[in-house]
């Protein structure tokens, strides 16, 4: 696949996300292929070389249908390959069959319009933004080692570019190298450090040091239901619940915890409350749950 925020390798667990949502604010054009199907890979570089010169006018989602047959047959393909068109969640347009460049080019200008020249202001932040935009997509799809190398080489290009700081410190607590996540957040500048994204940077890790990534939460919850009195139990639970994104169900466990026993391993669910609402920012969670810590406390 080529390097490009804008092309996609779907699966069903991100298809609602990228297709079906994403086409809320992006067309999306999907491509159905295989690996034994020839028209497919004569097709496949035509769609991405349109996909990387619209910069971001529509995505190219492409699914796999021998990796993901159950997608296939939901949506009728019959034949490979199969491109189909998505906007505002609705199929809006389809053509079968490996096309020649002038015909697909034809087709996404009728339905999404021409291509628009990048201005040159336009053309170096791209440039800029490329390799951390590239990165995260790869990230997004799973392949956090690829998308560490890719912002380590950044990052030896830009030591002090904070988004690229930022990225590879999320990816790096991701994969549990917790030393180079901390040296990226050491890194910013102090006002990015403590600023909202800085400030989240900084939870998360607080959270993975204390986490024990052998463990799931599925465990985690089974042995606090043999003993729900187990302090130890909750707390891990709950630090397993929020690297996993469930914040609200890690607060509640939290609070639980600041009810029950306040000082147990020196007040560190307080800790950890206080770390999660720095996770969400400006969410009303945050709030909600500030009055809660508080009313615990006082």
């Amino acid at each position: 696949m080529a390097d490009s925020p804008h092309i996609v390798q779907l699966d069903e667990q991100n298809f609602m996300q990228v297709v079906v949502e994403g086409s809320d604010t992006t067309p999306v054009l999907v491509d159905f292929w295989a690996d034994w199907c020839a028209p497919c890979k004569s097709l496949m570089p035509i769609l991405e070389k349109l996909a990387i010169e619209y910069n971001g006018a529509f995505i190219l989602a492409k699914l796999d249908t021998e990796a993901n047959p159950g997608i296939a047959q939901q949506l009728g393909i019959r034949s490979l390959p199969t491109v189909k068109l998505f906007k505002d969640r609705q199929l809006v347009n389809e053509f079968m069959g490996a096309l020649p460049e002038s015909e697909v080019r034809a087709f996404i200008e009728a339905n999404i319009g021409p291509a628009l020249p990048a201005t040159p202001e336009e053309t170096e932040e791209d440039t800029d933004d490329s390799q951390v935009s590239i990165a995260m997509n790869l990230f997004e799809q799973g392949q956090a080692e690829e998308a560490r190398t890719l912002l380590q080489q950044a990052q030896a290009e830009d030591p002090e570019n904070v988004e690229v700081l930022l990225s590879l410190g999320q990816v790096c607590i991701s994969m549990g190298d917790l030393e180079t996540a901390e040296s990226c957040l050491n890194a910013l500048p102090e006002s990015d450090r403590t600023g909202a994204q800085g400030l989240r940077l900084a939870g998360i890790l607080e959270l993975a040091k204390e986490s024990d990534a052998s463990i799931s939460p599925q465990t985690l919850e089974a042995e606090l239901e043999k003993d729900p009195s187990s302090s130890e139990n909750r707390y891990k639970l709950a630090i397993a619940l929020a690297l996993a994104g469930n914040i609200q169900a890690a607060m509640d466990h939290l609070l639980k915890l600041v009810q029950t026993e306040p000082g147990y391993n020196e007040g560190a669910p307080r800790e950890k409350l206080l770390a999660l609402f720095n996770v969400l920012g400006d969410d009303p969670l945050v709030g909600q749950y500030r009055r809660k810590l508080f009313a615990l406390l006082h």
